[in-house]
């Protein structure tokens, strides 16, 4: 007899709860993450890309069946709720400009080396995603029921089914279809709570912050093969244990190729994407400056030539003084003597 759930308590603080990353990275070892479900341990195990296949094969087949009963698919809502006048054209445009305009931002992030300026271009990237995906909620109350969203749904079972076990084995599934079926649809929301909770903290970010973490750094050597690490091949991989290696060899490469990271940003995956590119991106600047010095960094602050690592001359002068004394621009010759 499957046990029930306790009261599932949503945390009530906006904050987000403090991550403990040797706990991530022993999950993600592990290949699943341990939870209760009343008076039982139970595990989650991690998908894999196998797995992910199987999805793929599940979703067309669902979406057929919902096709079949006769639901609508989001082309023929969409057509719907045109000729009903409750959404247009103009509407579908305002989200696909949108969209355009949170990719165009992203490219515009890769190409800045000027620290005010890719702070700038990180707070027009949340601004413009917030604003999309108002847009899209708005569409998304209108469209109800269609063949993807029952699809969607029936994958989450799909989800549940092979995710939650008995044992760290996996030979015991804790649901099988047909208790599966039995659930309420209270108990179904529990579910799917209790595993967004424990997966939704193996999100990108956090792996990559793992990475990040001083105990993690002795691994870095081994991320170059699977067997070494994982003493399995690599079909047989969650995925985010494929995740792991890809951005161990990441960020191994960049702490191999760059230095002079700030100790400020170590642990900021982000942080230090956006300053590696910018060394990148301001080198090539730099290498374009006139021979005699004419030309500048336009739009350059005291804060930006520190953010790319000019701070001091060998005679000691502070780049606030040499700015100063050049009028507040420098071209690349003085740059070049302000670098330590």
């Amino acid at each position: 007899m499957t046990p029930k759930p306790k009261d599932l308590q949503k945390p009530k603080s906006t904050q987000k709860p403090k991550v403990n990353f040797r706990y991530l990275f022993r999950d993600i070892v592990q290949g699943f993450s341990e939870a209760r479900w009343g008076d039982k341990n139970l595990f989650i195990k991690h998908l894999s890309t196998l797995d992910q296949v199987e999805l793929e094969e599940l979703d067309e087949k669902y979406f057929q069946i919902a096709k079949d009963r006769g639901l609508p698919t989001l082309e023929d809502t969409e057509k719907r709720l045109q000729e009903e006048g409750l959404w247009s054209k103009a509407d579908q445009g305002k989200i696909k400009e949108q969209e355009l305009y949170v990719e165009s931002l992203e490219n515009t992030r890769k190409q800045l080396y000027l620290k005010s300026e890719i702070e700038n271009t990180i707070s027009q990237i949340k601004e413009a995603q917030i604003k999309l995906f108002q847009l899209k909620r708005k569409k998304d109350d209108l469209v109800g029921h269609t063949c993807e969203k029952y699809a969607a749904g029936k994958l989450n079972d799909f989800y549940i089914l092979r995710s939650f076990y008995e044992d760290e084995q996996f030979k015991a599934p804790l649901f099988d279809s047909e208790s599966l079926d039995e659930l309420t649809k209270s108990e179904m929301h529990e579910l799917i709570y209790l595993y967004n909770v424990k997966i939704g903290g193996l999100n990108d970010e956090n792996v990559q912050k793992i990475i990040l973490q001083d105990f993690y750094q002795p691994y870095y050597p081994f991320a170059e093969n699977v067997m070494n690490f994982y003493n399995k091949p690599l079909f047989y991989l969650s995925l985010l244990q494929v995740k792991l290696i890809v951005f161990t060899r990441m960020f191994k490469n960049i702490f191999e190729t760059h230095s002079k990271i700030p100790e400020s940003i170590r642990q900021q995956p982000d942080k230090i994407i956006d300053w590696v590119n910018a060394q990148d991106k301001a080198k090539e600047a730099l290498e374009t400056l006139d021979k005699d010095g004419a030309s500048t960094i336009i739009g350059a602050k005291e804060e930006d030539y520190e953010y790319l690592g000019y701070k001091q001359n060998p005679q000691g002068k502070s780049l606030s003084e040499m700015l100063k004394k050049k009028g507040g621009r420098m071209n690349m010759k003085d740059l070049m003597e302000t670098m330590t």
